[in-house]
């Protein structure tokens, strides 16, 4: 497991304005613009900045895409983990601007009859969900929070956190899509499970990149001609041009929702059947940027 602590000088080069070139990623991008102003961005200067949301559209892996997505600069902004199990359950742009976010995405996977989670959860040191049998086929990684620190492993912590580390915030989800640059392949072996790995849907992800920058992905599906979705290998295969070293699959389907407060919903949420941005489903929790 890889632990990234970001120490003052460390924040000063994530900001650098010659540190990095233009991803290839960026280059491609359909729209860029700064997380707190909402101001539109060319390539170069969201490479440089401590915050951006966009979009990506256009023909993927042969098809129709919709790619949204937020990166951050942890010397900048902080990750949360916000819950409302059962009644307290809402929509994730309703979750984050309930704990003031700046941005957010939706979290793990859960029972949609009383909205509760179905993986292990751990909000502000408390466990408040564990995972449930019937998701371990892809429950094999974990987002780990401290207040100055981040990681994504794989790791299913339904019992044992990861050694010599008290972490005070965790959420599990999956699949591990990558792992500390290692290319996680589900092609083998679960046929069992072929319509949830091998078949496009809408997905989201949590992931960080060589630089230490956290990404928030939402890819659209469900959309005929608009946005088909992505299988788990076409996800990777996104993560990897993104150039994430780690990355974790999170819930999908009706679920996913990129939102940000200077936007609102940036991808279209399938769960009203309409390709817009109205169709968000309850969650009891989320990631939000602070």
């Amino acid at each position: 497991m890889r632990v990234s602590v970001f120490l003052p000088a460390l924040a000063a080069c994530l900001l650098c304005l010659s540190c990095t070139e233009v991803s290839p990623f960026l280059k491609g991008a359909s729209s860029l613009y700064d997380l707190e102003t909402g101001a539109a961005l060319t390539p170069a200067r969201a490479q440089k900045a401590a915050g951006f949301y966009g979009t990506l559209e256009g023909s993927l892996f042969g098809s129709p895409q919709s790619v949204s997505f937020v990166r951050i600069s942890q010397a900048v902004y902080g990750l949360d983990i916000l819950t409302g199990e059962g009644e307290s359950a809402d929509s994730t742009s309703a979750l984050c601007l309930r704990g003031r976010a700046t941005a957010g995405i939706n979290g793990s996977y859960f029972n949609m009859e009383d909205l509760t989670p179905m993986t292990y959860i751990k909000d502000n040191g408390a466990v408040v969900g564990s995972t449930a049998e019937e998701e371990r086929f892809r429950t094999n990684g974990s987002l780990f929070i401290n207040p100055d620190r981040l990681a994504v492993d794989a790791s299913d912590t339904t019992a044992v956190l990861p050694e010599g580390e008290r972490w005070w915030e965790v959420m599990t989800s999956g699949p591990i899509l990558v792992d500390e640059g290692e290319v996680m392949d589900y092609r083998e072996g679960i046929s069992e499970w072929d319509l949830f790995y091998h078949y496009r849907h809408p997905r989201s992800l949590v992931g960080t990149d060589a630089e230490g920058y956290l990404w928030l992905v939402v890819v659209d599906g469900r959309a005929p001609g608009k946005a088909d979705g992505m299988t788990i290998e076409e996800l990777t295969s996104l993560a990897l041009e993104m150039g994430l070293t780690d990355a974790l699959n999170l819930d999908g389907g009706g679920s996913s929702t990129l939102w940000t407060r200077q936007a609102g919903v940036l991808n279209h949420p399938c769960d009203n059947r309409r390709f817009d941005h109205e169709g968000q489903r309850a969650v009891p929790n989320v990631l939000a940027v602070r």
